[in-house]
């Protein structure tokens, strides 16, 4: 079993089955609350790299609530993007698709190391989880190799459970000879810090 396989069935036994019970909504998308408010202010500042019209790809879209959300929050600065999903678990693929029936076509199932998709997209979004910690540089070069667009950027995320220490994500790309072209660092009192970074292909 190779070492990306064997990360896949890790996160499929810590996630699957909590996401599916979650269903939909920001619980199913790995939220600790059900506040729409609450999932705002975690995830909107992925649209501050979003700055022309594009197709997005969110590597990990679990229910698909994400997908759902974030173009709206994006066109507030009249940016339109068309959004896509790709889910590494079949069940809460299956979840996305049935909360979501207009975009089940385009909501995939598939380990981000292996599935290859038929198009590029303008923005690619993904969390540095998707693979164990040594494996960062090898996500990035295929992310930036097979799945974002000429021109287009790679937003990486990291992100906690209460109680945990975060990755040093910006350094973590710097050492591994991908150093960021963006940062995003939004401080939260009594939590850790919400880091993105973005790398243009």
């Amino acid at each position: 079993m190779s070492d990306y396989t064997a990360w896949d069935h890790h996160t499929a036994s810590l996630l699957e089955d909590a996401y599916v019970a979650a269903g939909s909504g920001p619980g199913g998308s790995g939220s600790s609350s059900p506040s729409e408010g609450a999932w705002r202010a975690k995830r909107q500042h992925l649209t501050v790299p979003m700055d022309r019209d594009g197709s997005w790809l969110d590597v990990g879209c679990a229910n698909g609530h994400l997908l759902a959300t974030l173009p709206s929050w994006v066109a507030e600065r009249g940016v339109r993007i068309d959004p896509h999903g790709l889910e590494l678990l079949p069940r809460v693929a299956e979840v996305a698709r049935h909360a979501h029936p207009d975009l089940a076509a385009v909501i995939w199932t598939g380990s981000v190391m292996t599935w290859t998709p038929s198009q590029r997209f303008r923005y690619v979004t993904a969390t540095d989880d998707c693979v164990p910690p040594r494996s960062l540089r090898a996500l990035v070069d295929r992310l930036l190799d097979h799945f974002v667009a000429p021109g287009g950027r790679l937003i990486l995320s990291t992100y906690t459970d209460a109680g945990d220490e975060p990755r040093p994500l910006f350094d973590d790309l710097a050492r591994a000879g991908r150093p960021p072209d963006g940062v995003i660092r939004i401080e939260r009192p009594g939590r850790h810090p919400l880091l993105t970074a973005w790398l243009d292909a």
